[in-house]
């Protein structure tokens, strides 16, 4: 570690206004990671880059999940805006370890099998979170607007005061489509929408569980099997839903046919078989595939 870096990581245990006077220079000699606009920073830590409206919910999700888990979460540390507001900076923990999407093909069918039961005890623990009161509302871990990419795009929607609008807004974004003036998908979405039910239990939910956002690491003096997840990453997603979602949104981001998609079909989350095929219908009308 150069002298730089030392005096940067020393003093950024204290402020973190040394980090933001000099994000520009730390920016051009940092590393760029991969997974997006991620960079590795001098002084340890690593900068991810974006809008201050998604980065915001990131920072605050990130804390709560660290605050209410001993899930293997980076630390954040910072939250700013470039001078002229257009970008901001979400400063995190680097945690070394290396992406599963680069390194799952190269894993060994026992490699696999740990990585899953660890994924399994990961949503197990999530799920523990419980909130300050009882709750049926669905929404942001505040109980604000959230972001879900499945069936809401890039805008922030909600909260919801109760499941059943939560599928009231949810079959909406269907039958608001052009294919929905043929009579026979109109009918067969009416269906659907009268299908899903209203009583699940609402539980915390990271909703972005795919192979970009675990990081992994390899003890490479112990057996074959040893590999660790060493972070789950990408929390802008998370609140609370209903309990099937984690599933739903396991299936969506896996790559079908897969060894991940099946596994995550079966007993990563258990039950909801329902569900899924619920949602899977619905993402083939509106022309998706699965």
């Amino acid at each position: 570690m150069g002298l730089l870096a030392f005096i940067l990581r020393l003093v950024g245990c204290f402020s973190n206004v040394p980090r933001r006077l000099m994000i520009s220079y730390l920016l051009r000699r940092g590393t760029k990671l991969p997974g997006g606009s991620v960079i590795q920073l001098l002084d340890g830590t690593v900068a991810k880059i974006g809008s201050l409206s998604y980065l915001q919910r990131e920072f605050e999700a990130t804390q709560y999940a660290r605050n209410h888990t001993m899930l293997p979460i980076p630390r954040v540390y910072d939250l700013f805006t470039s001078k002229d507001n257009q970008v901001a900076y979400l400063i995190m923990e680097y945690v070394p370890g290396e992406m599963l999407l680069r390194k799952w093909r190269f894993l060994s069918a026992s490699q696999k099998h740990s990585i899953m039961v660890q994924v399994k005890d990961i949503i197990t623990e999530m799920r523990s979170i419980r909130p300050q009161r009882s709750q049926r509302w669905i929404g942001s871990f505040t109980g604000g607007p959230f972001l879900d990419f499945l069936i809401g795009g890039n805008d922030p929607y909600g909260p919801f005061d109760n499941e059943t609008e939560f599928n009231n807004f949810h079959i909406s974004q269907f039958t608001s489509q052009a294919y929905c003036e043929v009579h026979s998908v109109r009918e067969r979405l009416a269906s659907i929408h009268r299908e899903m039910p209203n009583d699940h239990d609402i539980v915390f939910t990271h909703g972005d569980i795919n192979l970009r956002n675990i990081l992994v690491d390899f003890n490479r003096d112990r057996p074959d099997d040893d590999v660790h997840i060493v972070a789950l990453v990408d929390w802008e997603q998370a609140g609370w839903r209903p309990a099937y979602w984690e599933k739903a949104k396991l299936v969506f981001g896996a790559e079908p046919g897969s060894d991940w998609s099946a596994a995550v079909k079966t007993w990563i989350v258990e039950g909801y078989e329902n569900e899924i095929a619920r949602g899977i219908e619905l993402r083939l009308i509106h022309g998706g595939t699965m």
